[in-house]
Order: structure tokens, then sequence, then C-alpha cells
């Protein structure tokens, strides 16, 4: 791996950290901001960066993950936990690409994610893609494929539908493949010895970014910048350009990751549970993502426990401090949504803590600097208020913005969707997409004022959540946003309005018991300010207690049941369970309608909304039915709980057929009215779908009715 010295982004738009900003906050929120070590903070951010990459199951994640584990044994905490599992990792030892076709000329480069390189051990058996020394280099003429399409393909292969053993070189771009697995399927489906790709997608090219990802693909997957890209298509103007790669990739199953993290039991409320959170692993040095994210961890482990160890603090609840394994990648061979494995098995080994779950605050990335417009925050909808309370309060409104709910591709979506808590995830800002998971995010990047601020709102939300006298979930965002995309899907699948309309009474019914809650909890909160004797505060606590029970009872209920996940196949978007199922619904009726009415080539324009199509329209059949394949076999770690992952429908088939005449319209018409309304179709997964959530919904309101009747 090669690092390329680059100008720093000017860091601009932040307040000063310390007093210089506009503050709103009590005397004792206040004082324990003024516990934060800013200058330690920085202090283990660049240690850690200093420790290169960390890959899920690796010698060096585990090392780095036993320095946190001493660090926090260093701490007056009350338990550290070191909490190890089975994960797939992918060992490099190193690519190089060499121009040998005129002169050598050195091409910087890496072996993507998980990928195999030119040669290495499969679980322990040997394979080889080269063709010189024992198949341990690779040397051959290399073809540029564009965007790596079918037709870019067969463009480049003329007549005999092949690269007849050619390296080919990718521009990626997610907006247009999806994932670069599609185009990786495509080269080896026209022969290529191995695919190269540059980039990432249009805006997020760094001239010099050299991108690392979790990457399937049967054939060599190499990465190099879009600089060295350059270099080759000049060279290919003039005749054949040669490559000579070497490089080495293991495959272990079976390797062992660790989750290390830190316990500040509360007083009275410590069965209740704050957690904060980064991950360890890093595709190279990962500066932003994610070394900051364990450094602002340790930094609030650091501060809350020697604040409690001094007498300045009491957390009446329990404060976690979490260190994950295994963010990036790690999920076992064949699985598709292979990230997140450490959050999950941490959710998974702690039914007690999701049990008790008030909040999560998820740190991935929290020192790049703002270099254009806001700074981002993912919150699950239930925290709306108290987000951006703690943001205004603190006199970031001008540097941060939110959206919710919190999306698959952070920890956060563990605890959130899988976990059935809320969650905040921290932070992210448009100007460091082209630097994301390349050799360029490293320590002279980022920003301490960012890393300040980053501290400061992590601080702020955990002290106020630790000591909230009712948790600070308000369910009625969450059922309006529910509300609006049930509405649209009723009107995209008029068939099914009357189980519809049901699953919205159920919701009703729900929203209408949270605003009664919400309620009930300004009540408690006035009873308690106006208590007059430690018996009658006693009474208001033990009223919040209750309701906290119920409150969080429901959300165990609610938010698990009403996410689905689908979408792209990059990272699978969160969506109201029913979304993609309708939304594919509203596209095939609407090719059936352009059928009945003889327009083929309408029929096949409605296809291209279907969500598999997104990367469907401009791959062959061969690789679409490969990647669709691995997508929908999501077993193991995320595909079987709760029952998230929508399904998808296989109509490339008809597209094809109807773009290039070789199906009939009847044909397409009984495929497709087969695929919409047939026993195990689209209307049946979507009626599945809203009874799944008229139930649940329903549910949700027991814990609720159970304490306000």
């Amino acid at each position: 791996m090669f690092v390329v010295v680059l100008s720093v982004p000017v860091c601009y738009g932040l307040p000063a950290i310390g007093t210089n900003k506009p503050l709103n906050l009590t005397a004792d929120e206040q004082a324990i901001m003024e516990l934060l070590d800013y200058d330690h903070a920085w202090d283990q951010l660049v240690y850690l960066s200093s420790l290169g990459e960390k890959t899920s199951g690796s010698p060096e994640e585990r090392a780095a993950q036993q320095y946190v584990f001493d660090e926090l044994t260093a701490m007056p905490l009350d338990q550290v936990l070191w909490e190890e599992y089975r994960v797939a990792n992918w060992d490099h030892f190193g690519t190089t690409v060499e121009i040998v076709s005129s002169g050598y000329e050195d091409v910087p480069a890496t072996t993507y994610g998980d990928a195999q390189s030119v040669w290495g051990y499969d679980d322990g058996v040997r394979y080889a893609h080269g063709n010189e020394q024992d198949g341990t280099v690779l040397v051959a003429n290399v073809v540029d494929v564009g965007y790596g399409r079918a037709a870019d393909f067969d463009s480049a292969c003329g007549g005999d539908h092949s690269l007849n053993g050619a390296i080919a070189l990718v521009h990626r771009d997610d907006n247009t493949q999806g994932w670069p697995n599609t185009p990786a399927e495509e080269a080896a489906l026209h022969g290529a010895s191995a695919v190269m790709f540059y980039g990432y997608f249009e805006g997020a090219d760094h001239p010099e970014g050299i991108k690392q990802d979790s990457v399937f693909s049967r054939i060599p997957a190499i990465s190099i910048s879009p600089n060295s890209a350059a270099r080759l298509q000049e060279l290919i103007l003039g005749g054949p350009v040669t490559l000579e790669i070497s490089g080495r990739t293991d495959f272990d199953p079976d390797a062992r990751s660790v989750n290390v993290a830190g316990v500040l039991e509360g007083t009275t409320r410590a069965d209740e549970y704050v957690v904060i959170s980064g991950h360890i692993d890093t595709w190279w040095s990962g500066s932003f993502d994610d070394s900051s994210s364990i450094a602002i961890m340790l930094e609030m482990a650091r501060m809350f426990s020697e604040a409690r160890a001094s007498g300045e603090y009491v957390n009446e609840r329990t404060l976690v401090f979490c260190s994950m394994g295994s963010e990036e990648s790690g999920g076992p061979d064949g699985t598709w949504f292979n990230w997140l494995v450490g959050s999950y098995e941490f959710v998974c080994e702690h039914p007690d803590m999701m049990d008790g779950l008030v909040l999560e605050l998820n740190i991935d990335g929290g020192s790049f600097p703002k270099v254009d417009g806001k700074v981002w925050l993912e919150i699950s909808l239930e925290l709306d208020a108290f987000v951006w309370s703690a943001i205004t309060d603190l006199g970031y409104l001008n540097v941060l913005n939110c959206y919710t709910p919190v999306w698959t591709w952070t920890d956060a979506w563990s605890f959130a969707g899988k976990g059935g808590g809320s969650a905040v995830e921290m932070v992210w800002g448009t100007g460091f997409d082209p630097y994301y998971h390349t050799q360029l995010d490293a320590i002279e990047l980022q920003s301490e004022d960012m890393t300040g601020m980053v501290m400061e709102l992590t601080a702020l939300m955990a002290f106020r959540s630790v000591g909230a006298l009712v948790v600070p979930i308000d369910f009625v965002p969450a059922c309006d946003w529910a509300q609006q995309n049930l509405c649209a899907d009723r009107a995209m699948v008029p068939s099914q309005r009357g189980n519809v309309d049901k699953a919205l009474l159920a919701l009703d019914g729900f929203e209408a018991l949270a605003s009664d809650i919400n309620a009930r909890a300004d009540e408690i909160e006035a009873a308690y300010a106006a208590a007059k004797s430690p018996t009658q505060k006693a009474a208001a606590v033990e009223m919040a207690d209750e309701l906290n029970r119920a409150i969080i009872d429901a959300r165990r209920i609610f938010i698990p049941w009403t996410m689905g996940e689908g979408g792209m196949m990059a990272s699978w978007e969160p969506m109201l369970r029913p979304d993609q199922h309708a939304t594919d619904y509203s596209a095939v009726s609407a090719a059936i309608s352009a059928l009945e009415s003889g327009n083929p080539a309408l029929a096949a324009d409605a296809l291209e909304a279907v969500r598999s199509m997104e990367w469907g329209v401009y791959c062959s059949r061969e690789a679409y039915v490969l990647v669709l394949g691995q997508m929908m076999d999501c077993f193991m770690y995320w595909g079987d709980d709760f029952d998230q992952a929508q399904d998808y429908v296989d109509i490339q088939g008809v597209y094809l057929g109807l773009r290039d005449g070789s199906m009939s319209v009847e044909d397409a018409l009984a495929y497709l009215e087969e695929v919409r309304g047939g026993p195990d179709g689209l209307e049946a997964w979507f009626m599945e779908d809203v009874l799944t959530l008229e139930r649940e919904w329903t549910n949700a309101c027991v814990p609720l009715y159970d304490l306000i009747g």
C-alpha cells in the first residue's frame, strides 16, 4: 500500500471550542463540559491513526483492541469486557502493479477488501490466478471497459465476446453499478484475468484516492487511483499496455474479532443503559473513519469515570463505552450484508442491555473538517426533539443538520433496527466522500475543532439521557413518518386498501397513546419540579420509572417491526416495511398497463423503476442472476431478524426481452402478472407486510395502554 502526500482541506465555519461560543446549558451541564480534555482526545486520535490498517479479524485489529482494553482498564470503571466472536478475515500481503510494456513504471495499488488477489489460500486451499512464476504473477494487457456495464464489455471484447485474459480497467461508479460486485462478475464472465477499479462516483473521485471496500470477486480485484487510470488510458492510446501484477490474499472463514466495552454502573437505574460506541476496524489508517470515534469514546469514558470517582458526577443510569470490531466487513463468505458484524454480535450478547437501552450514541467519524455546507447526524425518528435541543443549546445550528431514520451503514442500525433501541450516528460531511475508505483518510486531514464539537455533542446528550427523569423518546414523529409512507403505499397497491386502512387504524391508536404518554411525561416532570419533600420526589421518580418501562417496551416492538431494509445494493436502505414491495408493485403495474396498450417500449421504461433494476439495467443477464442471488441469500446475521429484509423480484429477463424484441408481449404480460399477483408475488408480500404492521402496532400499544388505560 502507498501513502500519497496531499494538501489539507481548510477548516472553517465552526464555532471555536471552549468558552467562546453561545451556550444554553445548566450549571451542571457546563461543569461536565469543562472536564473534557480536548488535547488528550486529539493525542489518542494521533496514536490510533498511527496503527495503520486494522481489518476485521486481523492481528492489527486485535492489537488495537488490546490498546483500548488497556486504556479502559486503567480508568475507574466498574467492569471492562473483552468479547470475541467468529468473523471472516481477508489477510493482504501487499499488491504491486507495474507497467512493463514501456519500461518499468510503478502503479500504486491495493487488492480490494475481501476479494482474491493473484494468489493465496482460501480456507487453507491454495488458489492462483497468475500466468507466471507458478501462478503468483499475472502478466496481461489492460483493456479500458469504461463503467463496466455489459455494453461496455461487449464493445471492448469485439466479435468473440471475450477479453481473452486481459485485465479489465473499470471506472467504479456506485450510482451506475450499485456496487463493484456487478462489473467484477461481468469481467469474469467476459474472460478477464483480473478487474482493476478506480474512482468512487461522480463528484467523489479524488485523483489520488485508492479505494477500499468489501468487494466480492472470483478473479483478482485491484484498486488504483483515478490519476493512475488516466496514465494507463493515455498509454493505451499509443498501443497495447502490459501490466505485471503480484499480490497475495489469504481468506480465513474462522478468524476471531473482538468487542471491548467499559461499564460505569448506574446508581438508582442501573438496569437502564446509555451506550457510546465507535468501531476500531479501518480500511487503511482510517483517521476519520473510524479512529476519531474511538478517541472520542475513550475521552468520554475517561471524563465520566474520573468525574464519578472524584465525586463531581453521579450517573443514575449505566454508561457503557464500546469499541466495536468488524464494522466494515467480516460477515461469512457469501453473505451480502456482511458489515456491522461486531455491533450485531454485541446486541445479541447483551439482551439485558437492549431491554433497558435508553439511547445509543454511535460515533462513526468525528474529526473531518466542515468543508462545504453542514455536517450530518442520522437519528432515530423518536429522538428528533432531544437531538435538536442539544444542537441548539450548544450553539451549533449553523454547523449541524439531521436526517432520519438511522441507515444500515453504521453500527447505529444494529442498536436501532435490530435491538429495537433509539440511536444517534455522528457525523458525516459531504466533503469527506472523496477521501472515504482511501489512503488519504489520514491524520493530516483531521480537524481539532470538529473533534471538539463531536465530543461536546456526545457528552451533552450522554449527560442528559443518563440523568433524564423520563427517557427522551417521542413516538409521534415516528408515527407521522410511518403514516405518510403507508398512505403513499396504499395509493400504489389499491387492491390492499382494506388491509392498509386496518394497519393505519392500529397506528392511529398507537399515536394517540403516544400523545397521552407525552402528556403524562410532562405531568411527572412538573410534579418532580414542584415536589417539596423527598417523599414527593420519590413518588414522581416511581411514576417516571413505570412510564420509562412502558416506553422502552413499546419501542422494542414498534421500531424493529416497523422498519424494513432493502433497495440499494450498495447499502440497504431503511424504509417502512412494505415500501419496496409497494413501489415495485406500482412499477410492474405500469408496465402491464403499457403492454395492454401495445407499447412494449413504455413497459420497459416502467420496469426500470423496480428496485433491483437500478443496477440491473446496466448488466448482462448472467451477471444479474449471480449478483441478485447473492443479495437475496441474506442468511445468519441480518436477514432473519424480524423478517426485515425485503424480497426482490426478478424482471430483468422481461426487461431485456422487451428491449431487444426477443420476448412477445403475451409472454411478458403472463410473467409480469404472476410477479404482481401470484401466490409468491408482490401483492402477497405487500399484504403480509401490512398485516405484520397491523399486528405489531397493536402489540406496541399494550405496554402503553396497560400504564395509562
